[in-house]
């Protein structure tokens, strides 16, 4: 069996994330999984989501409703405790070049856009929900325009570098990783926090389409041992 949480996996937070999965793995275990002693990093997130040895993954929930739907199984929502989380929720930061306070999360589920959105977003990739999508889809319902020109980049981190180099001029990045970028991006100090998309599911654990109900409900316990977690 294999296992992956690359989400927020950066360099500077494989320990961290290594960690986390020792513990993880311990549950497991003792769940009667037949867990992986170490996390698999080297291959492409759709060949390790689709993999039918996957005990446990990490996605984002664009891929889940999308190009996972049916393929994958969802397991549980981890509930983060970054500014913007709600519980097993999240909302993505709108960043510009700006010396300015960040603008705090909105009370209520609702975006706060800014009264000007324009140049060109700094994107990760197209399938991105807190990247792309989320923003996208906020300002639609708002009835508002969509930004001219996409700069995509391959990464959320690699997007904050675009809008501070200049390269581009805002970016969606979700407020966990922005919080990370915070204390390990030094490209993110030169960012503000402009504005917020709409609370969304945070990101979900998966497992491959061959595990039963029981086995789903053996991994939600285990996984609850060692983390807090909600049923979307």
């Amino acid at each position: 069996m294999i296992a992956c949480l690359p989400m927020y996996d950066w360099p500077e937070r494989r320990a961290e994330t290594d960690a986390l999965w020792m513990r993880l793995a311990g549950a497991l275990r003792r769940a009667g999984f037949n867990a992986p002693g170490t996390l698999t990093r080297r291959d492409r997130l759709d060949d390790m989501w689709l993999r039918p040895d996957l005990l446990l993954g990490e996605t984002c929930t664009h891929p889940l409703e999308t190009v996972l739907r049916g393929r994958v199984r969802y397991v549980a929502t981890p509930v983060r405790g970054a500014p913007g989380c709600g519980r097993g929720t999240y909302r993505s930061v709108i960043v510009a070049r700006l010396d300015a306070p960040d603008l705090p999360p909105p009370d209520d589920s609702q975006p706060q856009l800014p009264d000007r959105l324009d140049g060109r977003l700094a994107i990760n990739e197209a399938g991105s929900m807190s990247g792309h999508v989320a923003l996208r889809r906020d300002l639609a319902a708002a009835g508002r325009p969509w930004p001219g020109e996409i700069v995509e980049t391959g990464a959320h981190r690699a997007s904050i570098r675009a809008v501070a180099s200049g390269t581009a001029d805002i970016a969606a990045i979700d407020c966990v990783t922005w919080r990370i970028a915070r204390a390990h991006e030094p490209a993110a100090r030169a960012l503000a926090v402009i504005g917020w998309t709409a609370e969304r599911p945070g990101l979900p654990l998966i497992t491959n389409g061959a595990m039963t109900d029981a086995d789903i409900e053996r991994l939600r316990k285990a996984i609850a041992c060692v983390m807090p977690i909600v049923i979307h």
